[in-house]
């Protein structure tokens, strides 16, 4: 029983995170200053910005109105990590901000990896979605669903440090490369990843943090 509530519960959440994606490209296509960032700013090709579900996140609460009028409860969407509690009430989690959707293996979407648009001095560049019952930073693979016939085909895998990393990667026709969603390596990504090869390139940036981060990986 329990488990059939449970499973009931992801399926509801799955729906939110699918609409919640779907929102987002629509707002994308709506907002000039979106649109500037994603395909000048940042160089992104029409292509693989539908090939990844890149979106925009409105400054203000469109989502959660959006989504209660399709029947979600408010705690559906906390549970999704996209509904958070500002100055006393529920507010979208993400605002004005390049929304990157975080998909499992099979490519259903399990949370969101958020760049700021204008950059704000005390704003975080990124912030990801929390930990929920779908989403495990540990175990989340970025990209994988896209890249998992590539690395198949070309018998090795590559891992870069950022998701837009992944997407440049694609852009540039180079589809076996995936990202350890914005953490520290784990032997659960590297598990992910054995199942298709097992030749593991890591290519992390070339600063300090990138340099200690392929000597830990190297370890695992």
């Amino acid at each position: 029983k329990v488990n059939k509530g449970l499973s009931q519960k992801k399926e509801r959440l799955y729906q939110a995170l699918d609409l919640a994606a779907k929102f987002y490209q629509q707002s994308m296509v709506r907002s000039e200053k979106a649109v500037e960032y994603v395909f000048k700013k940042r160089g992104l090709s029409k292509e693989v910005v539908q090939q990844f579900r890149i979106g925009d996140s409105p400054v203000n609460d469109d989502l959660l109105r959006a989504l209660l009028k399709r029947g979600f409860k408010e705690q559906d969407l906390r549970d999704a990590g996209l509904v958070v509690t500002r100055r006393g009430r529920p507010s979208d989690m993400f605002r004005g901000r390049m929304m990157v959707p975080l998909a499992d293996r099979q490519g259903r979407i399990v949370g969101f990896t958020a760049r700021l648009i204008d950059d704000q001095p005390n704003a975080p560049k990124y912030i990801n979605t929390p930990q929920t019952v779908l989403y495990d930073k540990g175990r989340q693979v970025f990209g994988l669903h896209l890249a998992k016939e590539a690395i198949r085909r070309v018998g090795y895998v590559v891992i870069v440090e950022g998701n837009l990393d992944v997407v440049s990667s694609h852009q540039a026709g180079i589809p076996q490369v995936v990202a350890a969603a914005g953490t520290a390596l784990t032997e659960d990504h590297l598990r992910s990843l054995s199942r298709l090869t097992n030749d593991i390139r890591l290519s992390f940036d070339r600063d300090k943090a990138g340099i200690a981060a392929t000597e830990r990986a190297i370890g695992i």
